[in-house]
């Protein structure tokens, strides 16, 4: 099938989780450990509570300003990301596979519930193959990906919903809620090993 827009997730689609990880399970406690005068496991298992009673549909699951402020940390997020010890990666198969479909003139685009600032310091210089990114948390004031984000860029990007496809790797924000909303999902299941998902996924847009 031919699609008017393709969509992509960042994180664990196209990019190593390595560094979102660092951030949200080992330097975000150890800034929450330095705030509250505890220890680093205490911070671990304080954060994990507060995230469970949050949920993913609650704007402080991905807000980096609002923990940043919250600790009372005087670093921003940039300064913060020359201390981790991981650097963003996005996969070389993947980068391969979205040339391509530039080549072939499809329209890409990042649908990601990730914040702005962390989407272009994880995308840097690929962030020329897509022709737009979309944060649901900065542009679209949503937390997650509930079903109104993928109404809300098809809207913006003038396509009807069942020309768009997204491809990500979570069962509920990028498969449920993109077919809810009408869309075409691929689900980028993270158990099955990468070369088949690629391989599957060349076969849907190639």
């Amino acid at each position: 099938m031919e699609y008017a827009l393709i969509s992509f997730d960042l994180q664990g689609t196209l990019t190593n989780s390595a560094f979102s990880d660092e951030f949200w399970m080992e330097m975000l406690p150890e800034l929450y450990a330095k705030k509250y005068a505890v220890s680093t496991e205490a911070a671990k298992r304080s954060l994990k509570n507060i995230f469970e009673k949050i949920g993913v549909y609650d704007p402080r699951y991905y807000s980096i300003e609002y923990w940043l402020k919250e600790l009372g940390v005087r670093e921003n997020f940039h300064d913060l990301v020359l201390r981790m010890r991981h650097r963003p990666e996005f996969y070389r198969d993947t980068a391969e596979l979205l040339k391509g479909l530039r080549a072939l003139g499809h329209v890409l685009i990042i649908s990601s519930s990730t914040t702005r600032q962390c989407i272009e310091v994880e995308l840097g210089d690929h962030r020329v193959l897509f022709d737009r990114v979309f944060s649901s948390l900065d542009d679209c004031s949503m937390a997650g990906k509930p079903p109104e984000f993928y109404a809300r860029i098809a809207q913006e990007m003038r396509i009807h919903p069942r020309a768009a496809l997204h491809v990500g790797d979570s069962k509920e924000m990028d498969v449920e809620n993109a077919t809810s909303a009408g869309w075409h999902s691929f689900y980028f299941n993270k158990d099955t090993p990468r070369d088949a998902l690629l391989a599957e996924l060349k076969r849907t847009l190639l």
